[in-house]
């Protein structure tokens, strides 16, 4: 407060407030406040760009899902080789059909899982012997199934249900009739085998393309081993 030294009634007069925050203060500080958003936000954008970028952990070599794509593809080959044989051959018209479904089902399945080894930095070639990936798991029990007679004795390179090169030939040199009959007879072996791969590796892999193709083989080969016993019938032939 303040009094006037002059005479006469004395004036009073208040001392001003105290200044409020200044405009600028408080625009200062609403600026820093949006650059630490800014910032956070920038933070949080080029983890999950980094996270995108890097996807999630590939299978490893020695993994279920590696071990599946190499041995089914294996699997597939003789497959499409003994169906194009066949459907060279054939002169009956529904195995010509199959036999040229099977090459390209398999065919396509193959290149599918080539490109994920390849996109997960792995060879297409193994370096052990085939089905490492199904040893001391529950797994194994896929193959209880199966005619002991498919299932490769320890060290063979041969898989489930494959053929033996023997009977690979005998498709190039028996009569059109009887190789479609030991087509049929072999190829229902051939995905018995396929199927309990498949199932083995639902069992032992998260993976999510190995998962949707184990679980397409499965069910497009046990339509397939119903729709070949059926055709076996009609020829007066059974699964052998």
């Amino acid at each position: 407060m303040v009094v006037s030294g002059e005479a006469g009634p004395a004036e009073v007069t208040q001392d001003p407030e105290p200044d409020e925050p200044s405009r600028e203060f408080w625009l200062s500080g609403r600026v820093l406040i949006r650059m630490a958003i800014g910032a956070l936000v920038l933070l949080v954008a080029t983890l999950l760009l980094v996270t995108y970028i890097q996807g999630p952990a590939k299978p490893a070599d020695n993994s279920a899902a590696a071990g599946f794509a190499r041995d089914m593809i294996d699997h597939h080959a003789q497959a499409v080789d003994m169906a194009t044989i066949v459907q060279r051959r054939t002169q009956d018209e529904d195995v010509r059909y199959l036999t040229t479904d099977m090459a390209l089902t398999q065919s396509n399945q193959m290149g599918q899982m080539q490109g994920w080894l390849n996109v997960w930095g792995l060879t297409v070639g193994r370096s052990g012997a085939p089905m490492e990936w199904m040893e001391g798991h529950e797994a194994e029990h896929e193959l209880a199934g199966l005619d002991p007679e498919d299932i490769p004795e320890a060290g063979s390179s041969l898989m489930p249900g494959m053929a033996t090169q023997a009977d690979v030939n005998k498709l190039r040199t028996l009569p059109t009739g009887e190789a479609d009959v030991l087509f049929l007879q072999l190829m229902i072996k051939h995905h018995r085998g396929g199927v309990s791969m498949a199932q083995a590796a639902l069992k032992l892999t998260d993976e999510p393309v190995a998962v949707n193709l184990a679980q397409t083989i499965v069910k497009a080969q046990q339509s397939e081993i119903d729709l070949m016993e059926n055709m076996l019938a009609e020829r007066g032939a059974e699964a052998s």
